[in-house]
Parts: C-alpha cells; structure tokens; sequence
C-alpha cells in the first residue's frame, strides 16, 4: 500500500512537471513552479528527486524507453507492412497522447547538453534499429522494391514523424488522423526515396 501511494505521488510530480516544462521550458521552470503545480511541499520532490535536472531525467528517460517497450517484433502469421504500420501508429498513437512530453523530447531536451543528446541519440538509434530491421525484411518479402535504400528510407520516415510531432507540439491546438498521416508519410517517402542500381 506505502508503496503504491509513493508510487502515485512521483507520478503526480512527473506529470506536473512535464506540464510545467512544456510551457515554459527546462531553464524558466523552477522547482517551485513544480511543486505549485503538483500542489505538493518542496521537501515532498525532493523525497523523489534530487533536483530539477533529475525530474527532467526521469521524463525524458521514462517517455523514451516506454515508447521503445511499445513496438512489437514481427510474426509471419499476418502480412509484414500491417506489422509495419501497426508499429508505427502505436508510436504515433503515444505521441499524441503525451503532447506535454512529445513537446519536450523533441524541443526542450535537444541541445541541453552532452549527456541528453546522448540519451536522444541512443533512443533514435534503437528506434532506427528497429526501423531498418523492419524494412529489410519487408524487402526480402517483396513487399517494396529491392532498389531502395532501406537505411534512406528508415531516416526518411522518422525524420518526418518527428517533424510532424515537433509541429504538432509547438501548435498546441490541432488533431491528428493519425491513420491518413502515417500512410501518406510512408507513400511520399517511398515514391520520392533514392534508389540504388
């Protein structure tokens, strides 16, 4: 029981918090602000966390691993690209659900500072693994043309969801049909991607 209840508490603090950094970024937020917005004591954070940069920590690090956990290895029960695009979405499908966090792992975090950029770029790493994995194995298939570079395309697709997530983000108001989007995004990626004779 004692420890659900502390388990609820950091989650009502890493919810607060991520609110608070979507709206004012990680340098203006302050440990105040937090607890004014988890409606929580300053010694209660601090029971949880060491201080703001290890709050931002737990967000970036918790989101990231979750959304990678998310994604599902293919079986050869149904057709690879339903697979596919399935995975996609369900990534998709997170991002929307977490604009305060998409906000932040796609704004706030860049360029903070060394050891962050190296927690996105293992996160875009592994997500590329899987991407290009994926691909191949949709090419070996015959799904999509032998001729394309499945490691352009693999760069191709998450750059543009990430741009879309970024611009999602920042608007703050809009909906995304997630559906049309995704399917939209592979197509163009893969009618205009370079081949290689």
């Amino acid at each position: 029981m004692r420890n659900s209840r502390k388990a609820s508490r950091k989650q009502q603090i890493l919810l607060a918090s991520s609110k608070v950094f979507a709206k004012k970024g990680y340098h203006a937020t302050s440990i105040s602000d937090i607890c004014e917005k988890a409606d929580v004591a300053r010694g209660t954070i601090y029971l949880y966390f060491n201080n703001k940069r290890d709050i931002f920590e737990n967000l970036i690090s918790g989101f990231s691993s979750s959304m990678l956990e998310n994604i599902r290895m293919f079986s050869l029960d149904e057709p690879l690209t339903e697979q596919f695009d399935r995975n996609i979405r369900q990534f998709a499908d997170m991002i929307i659900q977490n604009r305060d966090l998409t906000k932040i792992i796609v704004s706030e975090a860049v360029g903070l500072d060394n050891e962050f950029d190296h927690q996105l770029l293992l996160f875009y790493a592994k997500l590329a693994e899987y991407v290009e994995g994926a691909l191949v194995m949709i090419q070996k298939c015959g799904e999509i043309p032998s001729g394309i570079n499945t490691r352009l395309l693999t760069y191709s697709i998450i750059g543009s969801i990430k741009e879309i997530a970024y611009q999602w983000a920042l608007d703050g108001g809009s909906l995304l049909d997630v559906d049309p989007l995704l399917k939209q995004t592979r197509e163009f990626s893969l009618k205009n991607h370079i081949e290689f004779k």
